[in-house]
């Protein structure tokens, strides 16, 4: 009998878990790595900010495997599903919790036959080293705060803090609270520091646009933006497999869905009224299609921000001046306790040595106001370092339904070590992501190249590489009008199971559009026939 072929995965969060899942289903012998006390991620108690909740529709934060239908839930209620999900799938007994991956490698990274070396260090300081076939690295997008340097910092007599370390409301009560970010982590610690804090300014470069729970005036659930036929307004996704008539469309009408992108852009505004906008410091100077860093917001944002308990300035910090005092690079000086940054995260991988990280195509690049280096991954399909075998990326895509991607991908990746996924030559891999790249980066002006808004496209792109079916529902109706919910990939292992075996993608009975436009002239006809 053959030895399984064992796995490692760094990071116990919910990409970690979803793949960890997936792997052992299709007979791999898997083991996780988290620095962490409990498994999570960021939702957990040891990573999870004071007021952490989702903002993310029902059911879109869901695996498969294990419903979970509500929406805009704090971060306790996420950690018990993660949790309840681990123990369904007998996932915890695999997680080595506390321990630091501190480095990965091999003699010949290039060399498929070699397994990877990984060093860790326990929580009481032992080294450790063990060898696995596959590496999966599944650390996150928010892992590292990013911390900016300010001039004359050292003259502050208050803390300067990352969102991380705000676990209690007790820490800003009474206090003077600066937060700099426009993001969701800087809205939501926004909304605490108006509830407790003594005063609170939200410091921001660019003002996002903030998405009500509600549009449509404030009459229908932002869920019902989750369908297919909602993401076709958007610019086609290059490597996605669009219908020729689809692209064709957006190439030669696009100025009709540039109208439904601000007539969407309109409704925001409208929903939120001047209750948010009537100072302009709020209102976004850029395209709703052009967003690069999407939120929904709750109603208390906007009523704190009504009673003057959030007050918007549109600036940066050009110094701090003595002991209380922040100047703004407008010239205004503001007075405060505690500024929190809520600036965003690094992307790191401080366990690939400085040569790994230049073989597997990664680039490093300064972070303004900081002496951090942000990490470029140039992967193809934003899960394999391009000729480096045997190791690949979860949940580096950056999407509003990072978890169905994650999902989706961990079977990719399966697939992969299975030895069962075809690859183009490394050649046409580099083309697609320096395409990908460029595509994305037009679009939201961005560094690195995650998929924003972008969920439809990537998700049949990994479909159709595993070829499988796209069409995850029985009609077209309920295909791009449905809400798009995770239970759409219930089963997609064993599909797989069915391909490998029989070399032909399982049947799929679909009643498509072209089938309803057949049975209307069908009607016709049968109409002449008989009259």
């Amino acid at each position: 009998m053959s030895k399984l072929k064992s796995v490692a995965i760094v990071g116990a969060g919910p990409s970690g878990l979803v793949c960890a899942k997936i792997l052992l289903d299709d007979g791999f012998d898997v083991t996780l790595f988290d620095k962490q006390r409990e498994l999570g991620g960021i939702w957990c108690a040891e990573s999870a900010y004071a007021d952490l909740h989702t903002q993310q529709p029902g059911n879109t934060m869901a695996f498969s495997d294990l419903l979970y239908g509500e929406e805009f839930e704090p971060w306790q209620k996420v950690h018990a599903y993660l949790q309840k999900y681990a123990d369904l799938f007998d996932i915890n007994r695999r997680i080595r919790f506390q321990t630091q991956v501190v480095s990965i490698d091999k003699d010949d990274i290039k060399n498929d036959t070699m397994p990877w070396i990984l060093q860790v260090k326990t929580i009481d300081g032992k080294d450790e080293t063990y060898k696995f076939d596959f590496v999966v690295i599944a650390t996150g997008l928010f892992s590292k705060p990013y911390m900016p340097n300010f001039r004359g910092q050292n003259k502050f007599n208050g803390s300067i803090v990352n969102p991380f370390t705000i676990k209690s409301e007790d820490q800003i009560k009474d206090k003077r609270v600066v937060i700099i970010g426009g993001g969701k982590c800087a809205t939501d610690l926004a909304i605490l520091a108006g509830r407790f804090a003594r005063s609170c300014h939200l410091v921001f470069r660019k003002a996002h646009w903030m998405t009500p729970r509600k549009i449509g005036n404030g009459y229908v659930p932002v869920r019902y933006l989750c369908t297919k036929a909602a993401s076709v307004i958007f610019t086609p996704f290059p490597t996605a497999p669009h219908t020729a008539l689809f692209r064709f469309l957006h190439r030669r009408f696009p100025n009709f869905f540039i109208k439904i992108i601000n007539s969407i852009s309109a409704d925001i505004m409208a929903t939120h009224g001047s209750s948010l906008f009537d100072d302009k410091i709020f209102i976004p100077q850029h395209s709703f299609q052009n967003e690069d860093n999407l939120s929904i917001i709750s109603k208390d944002f906007v009523q704190l921000k009504k009673e003057g308990r959030i007050i918007g300035k549109l600036a940066s910090i050009d110094a701090i001046t003595d002991e209380t005092t922040i100047r703004l690079d407008s010239g205004e000086e503001l007075q405060a306790d505690m500024i929190i940054c809520a600036t965003g995260f690094i992307r790191e991988f401080p366990f690939f040595s400085e040569r790994n990280h230049q073989l597997m195509g990664f680039s490093k690049i300064s972070v303004a106001a900081s002496t951090d280096e942000d990490t470029i991954t140039n992967l193809y399909r934003r899960i394999l370092p391009v000729g480096i075998p045997n190791i690949g990326f979860i949940g580096f895509g950056g999407s509003v339904y990072h978890w169905m991607i994650a999902e989706v991908t961990s079977h990719w990746l399966s697939e992969y070590f299975l030895g069962r996924l075809i690859l183009p030559s490394e050649t046409k891999m580099q083309e697609e992501i320096k395409t990908t790249r460029e595509f994305l980066r037009h679009i939201f002006h961005t560094v690195d190249f995650d998929y924003k808004y972008y969920w439809a496209g990537p998700i049949e792109m990994y479909l159709k590489d595993m070829g499988l079916t796209l069409h995850r529902t029985n009609n077209w109706i309920t295909e791009y009008f449905g809400f798009y919910r995770s239970t759409r990939f219930r089963g997609l292992g064993e599909e797989r199971r069915i391909k490998a075996e029989k070399g032909v993608t399982p049947y799929h009975w679909y009643y498509s559009f072209k089938h309803t436009i057949y049975l209307f002239l069908l009607l016709i006809l049968l109409f002449f026939i008989f009259n």
